[in-house]
């Protein structure tokens, strides 16, 4: 019998070291796809509801309205998993989306009559803005 001689003395990680606050732009950015998703479902229920009664032309707006916030929530969904994998192009897709749900939601209120519930689209985009300001996410995220 012979002795394996091969056989490296200590094992390679490539194990990541943990930043926590990419945790919380990871739940952050979970949270909206979340919300895109279940805003793609209530404008696309609202749609077929408003249908049959003013005619097809009225529910395209929503339809619309509708698959931008399913492409919203799938972009979300995207750079929240780059964030796991520490990819550079996370932070830009993250802060770009926020940018994006900041002028939907501005557009929103000129179009409609004014609600409360659209400061909560405004203060996400906010608080994943801060998240991304950090120096450890900056860090990261190779954007430091």
């Amino acid at each position: 019998m012979t002795a394996q001689t091969a056989t490296p003395a200590v094992p390679a990680t490539t194990e990541i070291p943990r930043e926590p606050m990419v945790g919380v732009l990871r739940a952050l950015l979970l949270a909206e796809a979340a919300g895109g998703l279940v805003l793609s479902i209530f404008l696309t229920m609202s749609a077929s509801m408003i249908g049959p009664e003013q005619g097809p032309d009225a529910a395209v707006p929503l339809q619309f309205a509708a698959a931008g916030a399913f492409l919203l929530g799938l972009f979300a969904a995207i750079a929240s998993r780059g964030a796991r994998r520490r990819r550079s192009w996370s932070w830009t897709l993250a802060a770009m989306l926020q940018v994006v749900i900041a002028v939907a939601t501005g557009i929103t209120i000129f179009s409609l009559e004014w609600h409360p519930i659209y400061v909560v689209p405004f203060a996400a985009a906010a608080l994943v803005m801060l998240v991304l300001s950090t120096s450890s996410v900056r860090r990261a995220l190779g954007q430091a």
